[in-house]
């Protein structure tokens, strides 16, 4: 499937049938034509107006009317039938003696299996059912195995399906997209540079266009097609590649031995470590069993020292012509100079293999060059920083860059792989690097970002390993009782949509939920968002239809139920880990244009904080027995920021005088006496206006968050500027510098090149706002960074019983000794708050907890 360029879904703990389940239904409700291609009759209760099932064995395509001709009921009972039917073939056990004409009749009589099982003494007296009293006996004694054979053949159309996907400038947005209500956690969450980074997302987050995008076929690849074509005998595929000979060398050619590409065997090694010992840097890369670093076994090792020759150490290859190198002699030779810090390491996405090196026993010091790190330093914005991509950018396109799939050539794992094959693709992956390596280096002086790379970004990379590989320790039990409430509160507000419309429909498909809203109740879409299929049912156009109808307020509250179940209660507990029986996100350093860290299977930047659902789904996340929680949370990071780059005075002011800036900002723009309160209204306005500021927000998005008139949102905004000048002046200059020099940075320099920024489909803003809030979100990634440097020096330095977890936004999160809890997190408090000097103090709030609620 890879090779033929088809994605591959997999969903721990659920079967295939689950998947496809829940794909067709959720692209079925947005509109598409789907085809099962399948010839499982489980299949066919799938099937509904615009999903057709083809059986290719037979050359057979289902609709409704096939069904009903083959099981004598209609799609949505075919469940009930397979149930009473049984199939030895799939261990559903049935009801003994009855076929599918009796499983018909009594579904067309009693409409579904729980009906049939109440209805034994009204079954008993029907003369129209055949051999119904050995039925009923059955039924007497096998109810719950009649049960049990329903729920089996049920295919489930609502699991977590993850599909991968890139998160692009911008929200995606659609019907349940966003969590929450719009101005909810505008601190942590509003991003208009948000993380683009390749993230595994549930089906129900994605938009339909988003949804349809990640599920398209790529491009086949060749060689590999071919590879396994000739292996498995496949004539007709051959034939059929056959027109692309000319285009494509063999895979075979591109895997042959070369002169500059050489195997350390075990009677080579010593001579090889003598040489390797006098190099003063190194590329090294892993080959592994898996790419899951907690289980991964080091199938070898490529190094590189020039541009002119690489080496590849085979460890455990199950075909070797010769003596691979023993583990043993590996650990102790080659460990001691990936130990030694004065030699430097370089590799690409070298925090994989510090990992799996950890976890099988090795330490990795001296790491200087990560050439993903480099160029994503170079330009932030770009989709992807792979070994294909980068050598096609910095090394010329004709760069031949051999493919994982194309040396695994339909095998399990590398380790499969045969050792003269395994060779080159390894050795290619170090001498690559090193030559990129070459490449960058100069480019990172050049654009002045040696300071963000050799002293932040790279130091970071061994303390999010750590993180990675310590993770997180879950509450099942808590998410399994949350499941449960989570859906008995759906089942209510679907029966009060239900009510509210006037008759049942399907909430989760767009096209139906407009024509409740705007035919059947005839709301108005005037000045609505519209869509190429119609009005748009996305959660802004439900806010503003909120206040005139109850039922988009509740499809609201719907939508963020169903996300928060699917894909945070019911998937983390299967993200959690065999082997540590904790849950291990991953941080990445390259997913935003910001510099910001991003977080990806599972992501957990996207909790919401300030409703109560998300602070129950942070309860479940929890310390270990006698360990304790503390949370050290940035306090308005990035208005500090603001006020210290600008200079503006009643800013810096406002700060300095430790007063609530949202309750200042408020009664400047409300002038309201000083004798008077401010009342929590009034400083939500400030908080709204204060923080849209930093993201550019316009009048018009302002008239949208606190729902007034257009003019008076522009007031406020008059007036803001007013009030602080400063910030006025400090955006026009940033806007001046992005026209004339094409980027901003950071207080670390950390560049932001606004020319690289995709814009299509944007508004003629977008560049503007990146400008401003580049510097103001990039800084305070810069700060947050810093910060975590400096408490691990000083949690190596006096051996402190603290663990970074996790990092969120602006906040840290640390597992710590019950004990020392409260000295801890002074120390935090301590090292956040002292890691820069701005003109304005930085304030960290902490807290301690049992868990991440309480912490927070």
């Amino acid at each position: 499937s890879s090779a033929l360029g088809l994605p591959v879904l997999e969903l721990k703990g659920y079967e295939a049938d689950d998947v496809i389940g829940t794909l067709t239904k959720r692209l079925a409700d947005s509109g598409h034509e789907v085809v099962i291609v399948s010839g499982d009759k489980d299949m066919l209760q799938l099937i509904q107006p615009g999903v057709t099932m083809l059986d290719t064995l037979h050359d057979k395509r289902y609709t409704a009317a096939e069904v009903k001709e083959k099981f004598g009921v209609e799609p949505d009972k075919v469940v009930e039938v397979l149930a009473l039917m049984g199939d030895s073939s799939d261990n559903i056990p049935g009801l003994d003696g009855v076929g599918p004409k009796t499983a018909a009749q009594l579904i067309e009589k009693f409409g579904d299996v729980e009906t049939v099982i109440s209805s034994i003494e009204q079954l008993k007296n029907d003369l129209s059912v055949r051999n119904r009293k050995k039925i009923c006996e059955k039924l007497e004694l096998s109810a719950d195995k009649l049960r049990l054979s329903r729920k089996l053949v049920e295919i489930d159309t609502h699991a977590p399906v993850l599909v991968p996907f890139r998160l692009r400038e911008g929200r995606e947005e659609q019907g349940g997209e966003e969590i929450g209500r719009t101005g909810e956690n505008k601190e942590a969450h509003d991003d208009p540079s948000s993380p683009e980074a390749e993230q595994q997302m549930n089906v129900g987050e994605l938009s339909d266009q988003a949804l349809t995008q990640s599920l398209k076929r790529r491009v086949p690849n060749l060689p590999v097609l071919r590879s396994l074509a000739e292996r498995l005998e496949f004539s007709s595929l051959l034939s059929g590649l056959a027109a692309n000979q000319s285009k494509e060398p063999e895979s075979v050619d591109r895997l042959q031995s070369r002169e500059d590409y050489t195997t350390i065997w075990a009677d080579d090694f010593g001579a090889f470590i003598d040489e390797l010992k006098r190099q003063p840097e190194f590329c090294v890369d892993l080959e592994t069993t898996s790419l899951d670093t907690l289980q991964a076994q080091i199938v070898g090792v490529s190094i590189c020292w020039d541009a002119k020759r690489a080496y590849y150490i085979p460890l455990g290859h199950k075909q070797a012509a010769k003596q691979q190198v023993e583990l043993e002699s590996f650990r102790k030779k080659l460990g001691l100079i990936l130990e030694d810090e004065k030699i430097a390491k370089v590799g690409q996405n070298l925090k994989f293999d510090l990992e799996v090196l950890t976890r099988n026993g090795f330490t990795l010091r001296g790491i200087k060059f990560d050439t993903m790190i480099a160029a994503y330093l170079l330009a932030p914005d770009q989709d992807s920083y792979n070994m294909t991509e980068l050598a096609r950018r910095y090394l010329g396109g004709e760069t031949e860059v051999i493919e994982f799939e194309e040396v695994l050539d339909g095998v399990s794992d590398f380790s499969e792989v045969p050792v003269e094959r395994a060779t080159v693709y390894a050795c290619q992956d170090a001498h690559l690097t090193w030559l990129l390596k070459e490449k960058l280096k100069p480019l990172l002086q050049k654009e002045e970002l040696q300071q963000v790379f050799y002293e932040l970004e790279m130091p970071l990379v061994s303390i999010l390993a750590a993180m990675e590989l310590k993770g997180v320790k879950l509450d099942q039990a808590t998410l399994a009782e949350m499941s449960g409430q989570f859906e008995q509160q759906l089942e209510a507000l679907q029966k009060q949509l239900h009510d509210l419309a006037g008759g049942e429909f399907n909430i989760n498909s767009p096209k139906q939920l407009s024509e409740i809203l705007f035919n059947k109740l005839g709301l108005p879409t005037k000045g609505l968002k519209k869509t190429k299929t119609g009005i748009s049912t996305d959660s802004g156009v439900l806010e503003k239809l909120s206040t005139l109808h109850p039922l988009p307020g509740l499809i609201l509250d719907y939508r963020l139920l169903h996300k928060l179940k699917s894909t945070y209660i019911d998937a983390l507990p299967a993200q959690i880990s065999p082997v540590t029986d904790r849950l291990h996100t991953r941080f990445n350093q390259t997913g935003t244009g910001t510099g910001r860290l991003s977080s990806s299977d599972p992501n957990l930047q996207n909790i919401p904080i300030q409703t109560p659902e998300g602070r129950r789904i942070r309860s479940a996340f929890i310390a270990e027995e006698g360990n304790i929680l503390i949370s050290a949370d940035y306090s308005q990071i990035e208005l500090r920021l603001l006020a210290h780059l600008s200079a503006d005075k009643n800013l810096s002011a406002a700060f300095k005088e430790n007063v609530d800036i949202h309750s200042r900002t408020a009664r400047e723009l409300l002038k309201i006496p000083p004798l008077l309160e401010v009342t929590s209204e009034q400083r939500r306005i400030g908080k709204t206006i204060n923080f849209g500021i930093i993201y550019g927000m316009g009048p018009y998005r302002l008239s949208r968050e606190l729902h007034i008139p257009l003019s008076e949102a522009n007031s406020y905004i008059q007036r803001y500027f007013e009030i602080f000048s400063g910030v006025r002046e400090y955006f026009s200059q940033l806007e001046a510098q992005a026209v004339e020099q094409g980027f901003v940075r950071t207080i670390l320099g950390r560049k932001r090149v606004l020319a690289d920024l995709d814009i299509r489909e944007r508004d003629e803003g977008f560049v503007r706002r990146a400008a401003i809030n580049a510097p103001l979100q990039g800084s305070a990634a810069d700060i947050i960074k810093m910060a975590m440097l400096n408490l691990d020096r000083r949690i190596r330095a006096e051996n402190l019983p603290l663990d970074l977890l996790l990092q969120i936004h602006d906040e840290l999160v640390f597992e710590a000794g019950s004990a020392r809890s409260s000295e801890l997190a002074e120390i935090i408090r301590k090292e956040m708050e002292e890691v820069v000097v701005l003109s304005v103090p930085l304030k960290v709030d902490v807290r301690i907890g049992h868990n991440w609620d309480e912490a927070h």
